[in-house]
C-alpha cells in the first residue's frame, strides 16, 4: 500500500484529500454526540479506519483508472501523433518523390529541347552552308559560262575579223587577178585587131564568136567558131587575125592564171576595130 502510494504521487494526494474529508465530517459531528460517542469512540475509530482504507482504495482505484485512461489517452495521442506525422512523413516524402520525378521530367524535357534545339540549330546550319554552297556553285557556273560565252564571242570576232581578212585578201587577190585577167584580155583582144586585117563590104554590127584553144605560153592549139557572124570572109578574117597574132600575150604560168586563158571565148567584134 505504501510502496503504490510512494510510487504514484497522485494517489498519495488523492488519499490525503479523502482523510481530510473524512477528518472534516468527523470533526462536525463531534459537537452534536452525546457521551456515548466518547464511550465507543475506541471502537468507533476502528471503524472509521476500516472505512477510510476501503475508501482510500476505492479512491485510489479511482484514480488509478482515471490514470490509466489519461495514459491510454495520452498514449492514443502519441500513436495518433505519430500516426500522423508518419502520414505526413508520407507525404512529405511522396511530395518529395513527385517533385523529384518533376524536376527529372522537366530535366528530361528540358534536355530534349536542347538537344532538339541542337538539332534544329545544326539543321539550319547545313542548310545555310549548303544554300552558300549552292549560291556559290551556281555564281561559278554562271561565271564560268559567262567566261566561255565571252572566249565564244571572242573566238567568233576574231574568226570573223579572220574570214574579213581573209575575204579581203581574196577579194585584194581576184581583184588583182581580175585586173590581171582584164589587163591580158584587152592585151590579146588589141594583138588580134592589131593582126586583123579588115575584109571588104560593110562589116557593120558583125560579131564572129570564136573557141580559141593555147597551152600556157600563149600559142594558139586550135581555134573553133562557137557561133558565127554569118559573113564566112569576116570569120575567116578574124580566124587569121588570131593566128597571126599568136604567141598571144597571157600571163605567166607562174601568177595561176594559164587555166584561164587555155580555153578563151573571144567575140571579135567588127565594130571595136580601131
Amino acid at each position: 500500500m505504501f510502496d503504490l502510494l510512494k510510487n504514484n504521487p497522485r494517489y498519495l494526494v488523492g488519499a490525503i484529500i479523502v482523510h481530510l474529508v473524512f477528518l472534516a465530517l468527523f470533526g462536525v459531528g463531534f459537537h452534536f454526540k452525546s457521551e456515548h460517542r466518547a464511550a465507543t469512540e475506541k471502537q468507533q475509530t476502528i471503524k472509521v479506519n476500516t472505512i477510510d482504507e476501503r475508501l482510500v482504495k476505492k479512491e485510489l482505484q479511482k484514480l488509478k483508472q482515471a490514470d490509466e485512461q489519461e495514459e491510454r489517452r495520452k498514449q492514443e495521442l502519441v500513436e495518433k501523433r505519430k500516426a500522423e506525422e508518419k502520414k505526413l512523413k508520407q507525404i512529405k516524402e511522396q511530395r518529395l518523390a513527385e517533385q523529384k520525378k518533376e524536376q527529372e521530367r522537366l530535366a528530361l524535357l528540358k534536355k530534349k529541347q536542347a538537344e532538339e534545339e541542337k538539332r534544329l540549330k545544326q539543321l539550319e546550319e547545313q542548310r545555310r552552308k549548303k544554300e552558300a554552297e549552292e549560291q556559290k556553285r551556281r555564281q561559278q557556273e554562271q561565271l564560268a559560262r559567262e567566261n566561255e560565252l565571252k572566249e565564244k564571242m571572242k573566238a567568233e570576232a576574231e574568226r570573223m575579223q579572220k574570214e574579213q581578212e581573209l575575204a579581203a585578201l581574196r577579194q585584194a587577190e581576184l581583184k588583182k587577178k581580175q585586173t590581171l585577167i582584164d589587163k591580158h584580155m584587152n592585151m590579146i583582144e588589141a594583138e588580134i585587131y592589131r593582126n586583123w586585117t579588115r575584109p571588104p563590104g560593110d562589116l557593120k554590127g558583125k560579131v564572129c564568136e570564136l573557141r580559141v584553144l593555147l597551152n600556157p605560153f600563149g600559142d594558139v592549139m586550135d581555134i573553133v567558131v562557137s557561133k558565127t557572124s554569118g559573113d564566112r570572109d569576116y570569120d575567116k578574117s578574124v580566124i587569121a587575125a588570131v593566128k597571126k597574132a599568136a604567141p598571144l600575150p597571157v600571163p605567166k604560168p607562174e601568177t595561176g592564171l594559164s587555166d584561164i586563158f587555155r580555153n578563151l571565148t573571144l567575140p571579135m567584134r567588127a565594130d571595136q576595130k580601131t
